[in-house]
């Protein structure tokens, strides 16, 4: 009831704000400001609450549009372009376009690039970002453009965490599918970041160089970073060639250099197409992938009920592997790739590991992509679900064999491999993870021969599993291996788990509210794994002294604190900080999120963390005063 009543306070809070911007305002200051006060009162942090000016929702135009850049093959032809004009240098970033708009100082609207002319409105979502300033020292309206990006650390993380069919295939796609959820609270646990490149509004006249001074100024990343007066060959080849060498090092993902005029007067003086400005060029770097046909598209359930579609190709070779499947991650990358059989695809091995398809090269097919109405496996109707196709069905059989075959992967048992597992729960032996725990020798050794002695043993050997184990293979959405680990190092036992809150959960490093809801509910079915204890599995607890346990569960009860510090404490490194306060059971955040209990502002705090826990409603509260109450 209070999730639908803040929906609904979302909307009505939104349509009156644009009705009043509108001129024609429908109800009094005094009926919408209850409206706020009892959304603050339900969710004090909701971003609707921040939102400053006219949100408009749906489509925004964009006045100048937000073009496209013109591409370059060789030095050579930046050279020709620059004309011997003084340019600057900067990264092409692989992320998602965004402009944002201060008016008063004050961030009022973020929208996408969309067509170049319009856009879609996430100024909801925008507000979530810590990496973007809710305010800048500028009071008329400017217009901020620039690229939003996740970083590759975050993405690996956060790919890590999600089940197979859920998968992103790049940090772009991540950043834009978190970016465009429409709900904002979708975004919490996932860190996004925006590098500006482009200053709108603020003066006219000034170079790229003080734009991207003044941004950076203002608290802001920038793309821009190198001038170069005076163009030739050898510089230019050299500063491309330093950035195509630090590329696998850096910790965002970029495809090449963007080169601007950086006088104002160059810039005006060649004006821009319908296409694309003409005073900047971008010089890509050389890909490594190959085109190849493809076949088919086949359609897989997962553990989670997530179908997944596979790319069958024409075998390819790239970067000295022969590739012919590679994943199309969930239905709706499918839809903007918009590839069907008979197109020709272009393919990449990402860490020259993992194949991936990037485009499609040649249009062969005709029509839209057809989602399937069934489930390849079961023949239940499918529903779309966010960016996935989701079986309905209450049993399916491929979901049921990939729950089963997570299970022993995750506890290692070997010789089952994807025949036999089929074999067994065709023939009705097992049907969950369970039942492999029923299993005799002779059913094993008449349904899978000889080998069959050997499994039994493997799955003997997993009767007792140590607490991480077993929580990581009980199939439960965002925990896995590494959350089990954390789950196991914070809790002493099942039933323990059991008990714990949301609140608790979310005071753990690492986990957000919506993993807290995934592992809180699915804990607590006991049905995923009280068979398990029926055949005589045990769970093995990390060993530890009796007092640990008693200060550790005492640390948790009278401290169990979340924090962030910003600024310098002299006497400590941040490492050592770190570990003084995880001694006394205090978890030091990644950022200032709603999650923490203090801001703690050591000497000389950063402004920039104040402002995000004065918004988001995080106390703060001095190192000294902090130290002498919770540390001492």
């Amino acid at each position: 009831m209070v999730d639908e009543e803040r929906k609904q306070l979302e909307d009505l809070i939104l349509y009156h704000k644009r009705k009043y911007y509108d001129g024609e305002p429908e109800i009094s200051d005094a009926q919408y400001d209850s409206l706020e006060d009892r959304l603050r009162d339900i969710d004090p942090e909701n971003p609707v609450l921040f939102i400053v000016g006219t949100p408009s929702g749906g489509n925004v135009t964009h006045d100048p549009p937000m073009l496209s850049c013109q591409k370059a093959k060789t030095v050579d032809k930046i050279i020709s372009w620059s004309e011997n004009r003084p340019i600057m240098m900067g990264y092409k970033i692989d992320g998602l376009s965004l402009k944002i708009i201060y008016q008063d100082s004050k961030l009022i609207q973020a929208a996408t690039r969309g067509s170049g002319t319009l856009g879609d409105d996430v100024t909801l979502n925008v507000l979530k970002i810590q990496a973007i300033p809710k305010t800048i020292p500028f009071e008329e309206r400017v217009e901020i453009r620039g690229e939003l990006y996740m970083r590759i650390s975050e993405f690996n993380r956060i790919n890590d965490s999600l089940p197979e069919g859920e998968k992103y295939s790049n940090p772009r796609n991540l950043a834009a599918g978190t970016t465009k959820q429409k709900d904002a609270r979708m975004m919490e646990g996932r860190t996004l970041n925006f590098m500006a490149f482009e200053l709108l509004g603020w003066n006219d006249k000034a170079t790229t160089e003080e734009k991207a001074s003044t941004l950076k100024t203002w608290g802001f990343e920038t793309s821009d970073y190198l001038t170069i007066d005076s163009p030739n060959y050898e510089e230019v080849s050299k500063h491309f060639k330093s950035v195509e060498n630090e590329r696998d090092s850096l910790d965002f993902e970029i495809d090449g250099v963007v080169f601007k005029y950086n006088l104002a007067s160059d810039r005006e003086e060649v004006g821009a197409t319908d296409h694309h400005p003409r005073w900047q060029i971008a010089l890509k770097f050389e890909s490594k992938g190959k085109s190849t046909r493809l076949n088919a598209i086949t359609w897989q359930v997962g553990r989670t009920s997530v179908i997944t579609p596979v790319a069958e190709l024409e075998p390819v070779e790239v970067s000295g592997a022969v590739i012919s499947r590679a994943t199309l991650h969930n239905a709706d990358f499918l839809i903007n790739l918009d590839a069907q059989p008979g197109d020709f695809v272009y393919v990449e091995r990402s860490g020259e590991v993992i194949p991936k398809i990037i485009s499609v090269t040649a249009k062969n097919s005709t029509g839209k992509v057809d989602l399937p109405n069934q489930c390849p496996s079961c023949g239940s109707k499918t529903v779309k679900s966010g960016v996935n196709l989701l079986c309905t069905g209450d049993s399916c059989r491929g979901r049921d064999i990939q729950e089963i075959s997570s299970w022993i992967r995750k506890t290692g048992i070997d010789g089952i491999g994807g025949r036999s597992l089929e074999k067994l729960y065709d023939t009705g032996l097992v049907k969950h993870y369970s039942d492999l725990y029923s299993l005799t020798e002779d059913q094993l050794v008449n349904l899978l021969g000889r080998n069959g002695t050997k499994i039994l043993a493997s799955i003997d050997g997993t009767r007792e599993l140590p607490f991480r184990t077993f929580l990581a293979g009980l199939g439960i959405e965002k925990l896995g291996r590494t959350m089990g680990k954390k789950l196991a190092n914070s809790f002493n036992n099942l039933d323990e788990l059991k008990e714990a809150s949301m609140e608790e959960l979310m005071k753990l490093e690492g986990i957000s509210d919506i993993t807290a809801s995934f592992i809180h509910s699915g804990i607590r079915q006991t049905e995923r794994y009280s068979r398990l204890f029926k055949y005589g599995l045990k769970i093995i607890y990390p060993e530890r002294k009796d007092s640990q346990i008693t200060n550790q569960r005492e640390t948790q009860q009278v401290i169990s604190l979340k924090i962030y510090v910003t600024g310098k404490v002299e006497e400590y490194t941040k490492n050592e900080l770190k570990e003084l306060l995880e001694k006394k059971g205090i978890a030091w955040g990644s950022g200032v999120t709603k999650t923490l209990d203090y801001l703690v502002l050591a000497e000389k705090p950063g402004i920039k963390r104040q402002e995000q826990a004065e918004a988001l409603g995080v106390k703060m509260i001095g190192w000294e005063e902090f130290y002498s109450k919770y540390v001492e």
